[in-house]
């Protein structure tokens, strides 16, 4: 029985009692959403201390959905990044989520909160926003057998605050069923640097800077929730008009190129 005594008076320093000093003491941290998540796919909760990922989860987003995203973490004050939709995007170094070379983005939300972690517990309420734009393509004078590729300047997203990598980012657009309109997931983008590739055997490519004519119709790509694009370019006059979803009805930009 002595011995006993002894081995449980040897324990009682290492653990954490009501009297004693809390702070080393792990947080558990519940991340959920302020209401269900808008898209399928994977679920991917980083937590941040001091610049760096300390805990990584990924989940279903039935899960999530669920409540049942918990995370042991240190007490500290943190950032609680999320991005749901995750389908072919992958992570890289736990820092970086990145989009595979000829795919196109993820229908990815995410969003960044700050929580305090100073407590035995917390419960951090996220929005993710929509860090994604749908690319509705038609292009008049499309020369038969010519494929279209688009290539531009971002690759991924930092994890750590949600905030676009550079990197060749190159994807073949999906063709729809009737064959007259293309479309494809963007990531958020830098600049004005996206570029339409037609590409045809045995003759130069055709390059159409698709990226200036978004940015002329007034698109911002620092809107939290990113819209969606509806491109017309008609090889034929060397012109383009652009539709934004959620402009006014009616409204567009008629530009040449």
């Amino acid at each position: 029985m002595r011995k006993i005594l002894c081995f449980i008076a040897l324990l009682l320093p290492w653990a954490c009692s009501v009297k004693e000093e809390r702070s080393g003491c792990p947080c558990e941290l519940v991340v959920r959403c302020a209401e269900p998540l808008k898209t399928e796919g994977s679920v991917l909760v980083s937590v941040i201390q001091n610049n760096m990922v300390v805990k990584q989860g990924m989940m279903s987003r039935e899960d999530f959905d669920a409540g049942l995203c918990s995370l042991s973490v240190p007490r500290q004050p943190s950032t609680v990044t999320v991005f749901s939709g995750i389908t072919d995007m992958n992570t890289i170094d736990g820092r970086w989520l990145d989009i595979t070379y000829d795919h196109q983005c993820d229908a990815v939300y995410s969003c960044c909160e700050f929580a305090p972690l100073k407590g035995e517990s917390y419960e951090c309420v996220v929005t993710p926003h929509k860090n994604f734009a749908r690319l509705f393509l038609t292009v008049i004078g499309m020369p038969d057998g010519a494929d279209a590729t688009v290539t531009g300047p971002v690759q991924g997203y930092d994890l750590l605050d949600q905030t676009p990598i550079q990197g060749l980012f190159s994807c073949s657009p999906f063709i729809d069923e009737i064959g007259d309109e293309y479309c494809m997931r963007l990531p958020r983008q830098v600049d004005d640097a996206l570029t339409l590739n037609i590409i045809q055997t045995g003759k130069p490519s055709i390059k159409i800077d698709i990226g200036r004519i978004i940015a002329q119709s007034g698109y911002r790509y620092d809107d939290p929730d990113l819209l969606d694009i509806s491109l017309l370019i008609d090889l034929y006059k060397s012109s383009a008009m652009v539709i934004v979803a959620n402009w006014e009805v009616g409204s567009f930009s008629l530009l040449e190129y």
